[in-house]
């Protein structure tokens, strides 16, 4: 069994693209998924699998199965258990313990981004630290995520990626559901 993380992009969020949780779980057990687990309703889903397809064929496939049972067309991006976990471990800013942990942010990218674009963005005076490794963008909100223009679409527009954000509380509680697969 391969364990999977899909992080949804936009669902259940200011009453757009609303998905009831039970019902997703329902479109994942129907693609043969088993041990199907939701983390909020933000659309965090982790799953078991004895399908060792490509994570680019999960999220086709995961996206292609919401279309058909929820009419809705949303970003998917799937990782491995071993990813999500590394990713975990390897964030750059739990070095520095005079950060507030709540002020940290993962922005998970469908792709590797055009790392000149992202020198580009780190060129300018922004109050966010932001550190990235691969498809993934390590962030502290100095003043808070509520307030800060560097957001989910400010990545899309300026690195032309599909974007997904969670906290670090989300990411830790998505550690700990992991380590009980």
């Amino acid at each position: 069994m391969s364990v999977f993380i899909v992080l949804l992009r936009g669902i259940n969020v200011g009453g757009h693209n609303k998905i009831k949780m039970v019902d997703l779980k329902q479109s994942f057990l129907s693609l043969g998924y088993s041990k199907v687990t939701s983390y909020l309703q933000s659309g965090n889903v982790i799953f078991d699998t004895t399908n060792n397809k490509e994570t680019s064929f999960l999220e086709n496939q995961i996206q292609e199965q919401i279309i058909k049972d929820f009419n809705l067309n949303i970003s998917v991006i799937v990782l491995t258990k071993k990813a999500l976990l590394n990713i975990y471990s390897n964030n750059p800013f739990l070095n520095d313990d005079k950060l507030e942990i709540q002020k940290l942010y993962i922005a998970f990218l469908n792709k590797n981004p055009d790392l000149k674009e992202f020198k580009s963005i780190l060129e300018k005076e922004y109050s966010e630290k932001m550190i990235i490794q691969d498809r993934v963008i390590y962030l502290y909100y100095s003043y808070g995520y509520g307030k800060s223009k560097v957001n989910n679409n400010f990545f899309e527009r300026k690195l032309n990626v599909t974007a997904t954000m969670r906290n670090w509380k989300t990411i830790s509680a998505i550690k700990d559901i992991l380590e009980q697969y």
